[in-house]
């Protein structure tokens, strides 16, 4: 029998040595840097191992981070000489709150069969930023360039920082690109429980190439707010994030580079801007403070009934809660005011609100009847009170009460005839759909009422989460639907501002307030 030789004696020591050393498979928790810029984003990788890797969903605790949407999740499975293993990882995209210390962690798993494991907590240092205070698009450039960064910022500006309060402000974010941006989104959405927001359509603007400190950079506005103070006093804008996806190059110097490199998100976020709302100046009482006009149509009488006057505040300015136009004098006649609709028209600059009203003066006697002048008093934006008037008028009326009964007709008994008995029949018909189309009413009516109490949960939070739960449910994305221009945007604006305040115990709301917007946003 022969020896082996000792060369090969050799490789299957060295064989054997290397499967002793491989490492047993273990669950861990990864960073990809321990120095994080503040504009910079940060990937966390979590490995499950065997047991634990049947686990759908890791408590991922952090402090100063924030994690941008769902973590994307990828599984193995290994059969290797009749034993079998599993892994699954989890990798998360976040970015830093603020400078100073960040941590990831500690995470604890509970894995099959009672299995529990402790992840140790990873420490990371955000460094501050000099630009991040700033908004000057310029400073922020020179920043990014002095320390080795890509030059794409986002830059948040307002048309005026300070006003009264209830009047117009349009804030624009604008994101400012001077490299090879794949795509980007916003990131962060500023919760603004100090306004009333009207969200206007950028969708149409065209990115625009300027030069900014010597360097070409492309601007796009990406988007815009008219916010309306709810008081008075000091209130902030927050910041808003952006997510974008860049390609760096491979090799500057080859030609060929243009085509070779590696995508690389980035976060971007916008400084803070400061609002100051001024009280308004003692005197008599406004409905509006803003640009504002008033529009009265003719007094008209119809058929012996009320004399109707139509009435209309449009303007810069938030009409939602403005008091209807008074009368100088009183009329000599019963006065009802009838609530109209309230339209608003957002265009790419600003909003404008037109609320509508109907006075229905019924006069206690025939003969000529004057109207009297019709007023509003309103604050313009230089700080001057304007009073807006619609001239009286006078025409000949009726005597009308406001809850008369119409006039009896005469009945004249006619002869069923073929005619007749087909319009019958037609009219059976249509009340038979009426009635199928109330059942179908009725049978949505009990959907939305049930869907409504399934959203409305004990708490604030809860709420908002179901909500979001349930529009990802149906394919709608909460992020792209507050700034959606539509019936549907605006209902799940006024259910996020509600439910915002409400947090911040700012405003006093009952269970039926939520409840209502709710059903606006179930049935938009």
């Amino acid at each position: 029998m022969k020896k082996a030789t000792p060369r090969l004696s050799t490789v299957f020591f060295i064989l054997h040595s290397a499967f002793c050393v491989l490492p047993s498979l273990a669950n861990d928790i990864t960073v990809d840097k321990r120095t994080l810029q503040l504009d910079d984003t940060l990937t966390i990788t979590l490995t499950l191992e065997d047991a634990f890797a049947s686990l759908d969903s890791v408590r991922l605790p952090l402090r100063n981070l924030t994690v941008d949407g769902p973590p994307s999740v990828s599984s193995q499975f290994q059969w290797i000489n009749g034993q079998s293993s599993r892994r699954k990882v989890f990798q998360y995209t976040a970015h830093a709150n603020g400078p100073g210390q960040a941590v990831v962690g500690p995470v604890t798993l509970h894995g099959g069969g009672g299995q529990v494991e402790t992840l140790a907590p990873i420490t990371i240092e955000v460094l501050p930023d000099a630009a991040a205070g700033s908004n000057d698009p310029a400073k922020i450039l020179r920043e990014l360039l002095a320390t080795g960064r890509d030059p794409i910022f986002l830059v948040a500006t307002a048309d005026r920082t300070t006003v009264f309060a209830g009047e117009e402000v349009v804030v624009t974010w604008t994101l400012y690109n001077g490299t090879s941006v794949q795509q980007y989104s916003i990131g962060e959405i500023p919760r603004l429980e100090d306004f009333w927001t009207e969200e206007l359509d950028v969708r149409g603007e065209q990115p625009q190439q300027i030069m900014l400190d010597g360097v070409v950079v492309q601007r796009v506005p990406i988007r815009r707010v008219a916010l309306f103070p709810l008081r008075a006093g000091a209130a902030t804008v927050p910041a808003m994030g952006v997510n974008a996806s860049i390609l760096k190059r491979v090799r500057s110097g080859d030609p060929f580079g243009l085509f070779e490199g590696m995508e690389v998100d980035v976060h971007r976020r916008s400084a803070p801007l400061a609002i100051r709302a001024e009280s308004i100046p003692p005197g008599p009482p406004v409905s509006a403070v803003g640009d504002v006009t008033l529009r009265c149509k003719a007094p008209a009488q119809r058929n012996g009934g009320p004399v109707i006057v139509d009435v209309a505040l449009s303007g810069r300015a938030n009409l939602r809660a403005a008091l209807p136009p008074a009368f100088v004098t009183p009329p000599d006649a019963m006065l009802q005011v009838v609530e109209k609709n309230l339209t608003v028209d957002r265009t790419h600059d600003d909003a404008t609100m037109t609320r509508r009203w109907q006075m229905l003066l019924f006069p206690a006697r025939d003969g000529k009847f004057t109207v009297p002048p019709l007023g509003a008093v309103i604050l313009t934006p230089a700080g001057v009170r304007s009073d807006l008037r619609c001239e009286a008028a006078t025409l000949m009326v009726r005597a009308a009460a406001p809850l008369a009964p119409p006039p009896r007709l005469a009945t004249v008994r006619r002869r069923v005839t073929a005619a007749a008995f087909a319009a019958w029949a037609a009219a059976a018909a249509a009340v038979l759909l009426l009635i199928a189309l109330a059942v179908a009413r009725a049978q949505r009516s009990r959907r939305v009422g049930a869907a409504v109490r399934r959203l409305l949960r004990p708490s604030v939070p809860e709420t908002r989460e179901a909500v979001d739960q349930y529009l990802a449910s149906r394919g709608i994305d909460p992020g792209a639907l507050i700034r959606e221009a539509s019936d549907r945007g605006d209902a799940y604006r006024s259910l996020r501002s509600l439910l915002d305040a409400l947090e911040r115990e700012r405003v006093e709301a009952g269970a039926h307030e939520i409840a209502r917007r709710i059903r606006d946003l179930v049935t938009a």
